[in-house]
């Protein structure tokens, strides 16, 4: 069945216009070491890896529907370009400045 992918994210589509190059020679050497090791090709080592971060750290996984639900009901504020006034917040702690 040819089903389409998932179009390419902008990112997804700089890398891919480029060769992909790590220029830290004690990076290619740890990843040479770590290949010859397994015997699997350089490219399927940092792909493992950055499978395995990415795993790791969940950021490929949606939020709990609760959480979305949540999100949608009480979106944030848009910026409004204005900056906070450090010295009122300040001032509601009890920090003092020395006017200069």
């Amino acid at each position: 069945m040819n089903v389409p992918s998932d179009p390419l994210s902008r990112a997804e589509q700089q890398a891919l216009s480029a060769p992909f190059l790590i220029e830290d020679q004690e990076v290619v050497r740890t990843i040479a070491r770590l290949a010859d090791e397994r015997g699997t090709p350089m490219a399927e080592i940092v792909r493992l890896a950055i499978q395995d971060c990415f795993d790791r750290h969940g950021r490929g996984r949606a939020a709990p529907e609760w959480l979305q639900k949540y999100w949608r009901e009480h979106p944030l504020p848009l910026p409004n370009g204005l900056k906070a006034d450090k010295r009122f917040y300040d001032s509601l702690n009890d920090e003092l400045y020395d006017e200069q």
